[in-house]
């Protein structure tokens, strides 16, 4: 049954993860199946949803070009080799025929096309209802989330809500916001009626549930009350959906614990708990910190269910690891996307330490074997630490060499105990508690101003990095006006969410995407390590100078649909 259950991941899911597929390709077949006499059975259903799950986890999108290349270019981080212009999106260097462009639509679309299968083709008879609901409804939520991805990097798309049957179906108009808005909570909605709770005792984690189906809708009208619909009173929907999650008390965060003495007349601080670096082990151990998560690309369910599937996360956008010399067994990591010394600044201005010490650690490992620290924000290596694959066995070795004809020891954090130096394993969050907090935090103070309500959900956050309540601080300023809130959230989302694909959409929702890369150019040129013939440092502020407002709020259609689709005219300026 095995290799039947790969080859109909293959066939059926068409899956994006080519190698999984091409081992298969010239076996002989083990089944005569045909697309109508499948989805009879629970088996059958599950295989087919995996597969529609592997295309998300797929290079194209969460594997790493939607989650970090094309979400790079923002005041959080940007590609560090100024040799090139590979990751185009991030650089705003793309063209309509550009790969990442194309491969996005090409692969929400294929998600799209595999659940409107799934949809039509389920035999009900196979089914008790509640079951069969279940079925459909996690199928809806995975075409919902397709449908909102592409209408954040698009806007307005063509819509389909039935199989691709011949090349007619090519030729179909983009639909109004509206419409596509409308579709996407009809989805949600209806996953969120069936589908089981996360604590159900038969949910499989790593699948749809049904707080994930009311987190992701408050999400989706968080977006249409800004940037470009701008329908302010979907603050109120938002709410609602965060509410429903709220009250479920299905999930919460549990604070970490500092405390801060004078001893001998010097400041100690002790870190009692963690759990914010608890956490996120929790993504590069491939274990389920359901407390928190709602939502996470789980390469551990896939590969649970026969589907060879891997990322890049920890990779492209870890902490360089240069010792091994490329082979596997070794935690590498190419390490080509740099954070920023905004980020850098946000953490201390807030007194950060526990989210600054795990997200922006400052660290590599040399090819020679040397655990480093990294003195500036403009180091070529000055990388993310959030999805890290290794740490050194004792920090103090950053601050010196190991002795000649030795190594500093470093513990491998992913759970491969024989990492690959490609690709990872670790999973990847799509919604978490804090970001429920967080939306009804600003959608409650963009209806009523900075409520005790508001100022708690961001207290809540603050508590589980460590952090004092923020009326008793010094950032106390922030909860007096709706302004200052809305900043303050602007500055806490990026804290919280560094690194997880949520900055860009989140600057452009909020119109602040250009404003954010101006001061992101003014911090670096700023900088007293900032030398203007230095090669490396000019090629940072790329992002910065060759973003344009009037194209770069969304991307261009891909040019092959604009040459298939005789109703999709590309849209200006492209």
């Amino acid at each position: 049954m095995k290799k039947i259950y790969k080859i109909l991941i293959c066939a059926f899911a068409i899956s994006a993860i080519s190698t999984g597929c091409s081992d298969f390709l010239n076996e002989e077949p083990q089944s005569t199946w045909g697309i109508n006499d499948f989805y009879s059975t629970p088996t059958e259903a599950d295989i087919a949803l995996a597969g529609i799950y592997s295309v998300f986890a797929s290079d194209q999108i969460y594997g790493q070009g939607l989650s970090v290349i094309m979400e790079s270019g923002t005041d959080e981080g940007y590609y560090n080799r100024r040799f090139n212009e590979n990751w185009t999106v991030g650089l705003y260097r793309h063209t309509s025929a550009d790969n990442y462009v194309k491969d996005l639509w090409s692969s929400l679309y294929q998600i799209i096309n595999l659940s409107n299968i799934f949809i039509e083709k389920l035999d009900q008879s196979g089914f008790e209802e509640d079951e069969f609901n279940a079925y459909i409804g996690e199928a809806k939520f995975l075409r919902a989330h397709a449908y909102s991805l592409l209408v954040s990097w698009y806007e307005e798309v063509p819509m389909t809500l039935s199989s691709t049957l011949d090349q007619s179906a090519n030729h179909l108009k983009p639909s109004s916001l509206e419409e596509l808005y409308a579709q996407i909570i009809s989805d949600y909605t209806f996953a969120s009626e069936h589908l089981p709770l996360i604590s159900d005792p038969n949910y499989i984690p790593g699948r749809a549930n049904k707080m994930a189906a009311h987190g992701l809708m408050a999400r989706v009208y968080l977006k249409m009350a800004g940037y470009p619909l701008k329908d302010n009173t979907k603050y109120a929907k938002a709410m609602e959906q965060c509410e429903i999650v709220i009250n479920s008390n299905e999930h919460s965060l549990t604070p970490s614990i500092v405390t801060t003495n004078i001893v001998d007349g010097e400041e100690v601080v002790t870190i009692v708990t963690d759990n914010y670096r608890k956490h996120f082990l929790s993504y590069l151990e491939n274990v389920y910190d359901t407390q928190e998560t709602l939502f996470e690309i789980s390469f551990k369910y896939l590969r649970e269910s026969g589907i060879d599937a891997h990322g890049r996360i920890g990779g492209i956008n870890g902490l360089a690891f240069n010792y091994g010399g490329g082979d596997d067994g070794y935690p590498g990591a190419y390490a080509m996307f740099n954070t920023t010394p905004v980020v850098r600044d946000l953490f201390v201005s807030n007194d950060e330490i526990l989210r600054k010490a795990w997200n922006v650690p400052a660290m590599q490992y040399t090819g020679s074997g040397d655990a480093k620290a990294v003195t500036s924000t403009l180091a070529s290596n000055y990388c993310p630490g959030k999805f890290r694959r290794w740490e050194p066995a004792d920090f103090d070795d950053l601050n010196d060499s190991p002795p000649a004809g030795e190594i500093d020891p470093y513990i491998v954090l992913e759970a491969n105990p024989n990492p690959n130096r490609n690709f990872t394993g670790i999973n990847i969050p799509v919604l978490r508690y804090a970001d429920i907090l967080l939306m009804h935090a600003e959608a409650d103070n963009a209806l009523n101003g900075p409520t005790t309500s508001a100022i708690g959900y961001l207290d809540e956050v603050r508590r589980r990095a460590g952090l004092d309540f923020i009326e008793n601080t010094s950032r106390a300023a922030a909860v007096s006006t709706q302004e200052l809130f809305f900043e303050e959230i602007v500055d806490e989302r990026l804290r919280e969410f560094c690194f997880e694909g949520r900055r860009k959409h989140d600057l452009i929702r909020w119109e602040l995407l250009g404003t954010k890369l101006e001061e992101l150019n003014a911090a670096i040129i700023a900088s007293p390590d900032f030398k203007p013939t230095d090669e490396n440092h000019k090629a940072f502020l790329r992002s910065g100078e060759f973003f344009d407002e009037s194209k770069h709020m969304s991307l261009p259609y891909p040019l092959q649909e604009v040459n298939l689709n005789n109703l999709l005219d590309q849209k200006p300026g492209w």
